[in-house]
């Protein structure tokens, strides 16, 4: 049976729910669900990695504040695209799919995908706040809300979402993309222009507040200040000239910090640390990263923050978060590891991954929502 699917999303910029978005596409039959994707915003970087996989892009070209036509555009949009079956990513996606849904009186099923952790509803933007509320409101009208980790769950449904429709998907990593590489190391020193007997902490994120990369920058600190032979990599936009940088330059060991900015091969570069650091003091869910660096042979070191702590169970450290001393005792403990040791470690990381957060996986048990979604709705008698 042929089923159109619209996926509704804010944009799509490099994050954890848009890259998810795109792998999930990329492992669809499209013969058997053919895709669209609504993006709200402006389609950022992502959507041509979108359209590669025969998936058609929308855009509704808002602006950062919604404007009282938007809601008239976006129910014009749903209802041209009469979808089977409709399925949010992040807060504004998600409101979005249910509004122009029911406006549009197109009544199929809807699917939320929530991605991420509120430790206080303080913690969020204004609009974003609002938006959470509604969401409360709205979420016993989905078919399902798939949460890409058990905090996450716990989190919503403690601000009223409905414990009914949970469902926890965590976030599945590609195995084949990201894998070990025994030169790796070596390219990665190369490039970087590093002495070859110096360990490489790694870290892949856009600088954030919650994301708390100072802190990590500050345990490296302490590194350095007890003789490890330690270099920090950050990858991602905002460290070059950011707070990670200033850091560093005021603790004095700006040459010990490499902020490459943004690149377009992480998974070429992954296999190359030593170490993986998750610093998040807040919001993260299930990081795309920390599996990604897992799959890679990298063990890693985490903050107690989401289910950072399930996803590397026994194969890493996990650490309270917004401790830098902590952080840097935990990184201690896989830097004095034998390098025999710390490979052995990270094929166990690779190994849970594989085992229980894989990108297979986490199309396999998306697909099972669709279809019971679809076959609840068929059991519906015709309105």
């Amino acid at each position: 049976m042929h089923t159109s699917v619209l996926h509704t999303i804010t944009g799509l910029n490099v994050g954890g729910a848009e890259i998810m978005l795109a792998r999930f596409l990329g492992k669809l039959d499209q013969d058997r669900f053919s895709s669209s994707v609504l993006s709200l915003l402006s389609p950022g970087p992502l959507a041509a990695q979108v359209e590669h996989t025969k998936s058609k892009v929308i855009s509704l070209d808002m602006a950062e504040r919604p404007r009282p036509g938007d809601v008239v555009r976006l129910t014009r949009s749903i209802s041209r695209a009469a979808p089977d079956l409709l399925h949010g990513w992040m807060y504004h996606g998600n409101v979005a799919a249910m509004l122009g849904s029911v406006l549009g009186l197109n009544f199929s099923p809807v699917i939320w995908s929530i991605h991420h952790t509120i430790r206080d509803l303080a913690d969020e933007k204004p609009l974003t706040r609002q938006l959470i509320r509604l969401s409360a409101c709205l979420s016993s009208r989905t078919s399902a809300i798939s949460y890409c980790s058990r905090v996450a769950a716990a989190d919503h449904e403690r601000l009223g979402f409905d414990p009914r429709r949970r469902v926890v998907i965590p976030n599945g990593t590609d195995c084949d993309q990201f894998s070990p590489s025994a030169d790796a190391g070596a390219k990665l020193r190369r490039l970087f222009g590093l002495p070859p007997g110096r360990l490489i902490i790694g870290h892949v994120a856009r600088f954030h507040p919650m994301k708390d990369q100072v802190s990590l920058v500050r345990a490296i600190s302490r590194l350095l200040a007890l003789g490890h032979d330690v270099q920090g990599v950050f990858i991602g936009d905002g460290h070059a000239d950011g707070p990670v940088r200033l850091a560093a330059r005021e603790l004095g060991i700006d040459d010990r910090i490499t902020t490459p900015g943004i690149r377009g091969d992480i998974a070429d570069l992954m296999p190359g640390f030593d170490v993986y650091a998750l610093c998040s003091a807040w919001g993260e869910a299930f990081s795309l990263a920390v599996g990604e660096a897992m799959a890679s042979g990298v063990p890693a070191v985490v903050t107690e923050v989401g289910d950072s702590g399930w996803l590397v169970g026994d194969s890493g450290v996990v650490v309270p978060p917004g401790d830098s001393d902590a952080l840097a005792a935990g990184l201690i403990r896989l830097l004095d590891l034998k390098p025999a040791d710390r490979r052995a470690l990270g094929q166990q990381a690779r190994s849970r991954v594989m085992e229980n957060f894989s990108l297979p996986l986490y199309v396999g048990r998306h697909l099972e929502l669709y279809e019971a979604a679809l076959a609840r709705r068929r059991r519906i008698p015709d309105r």
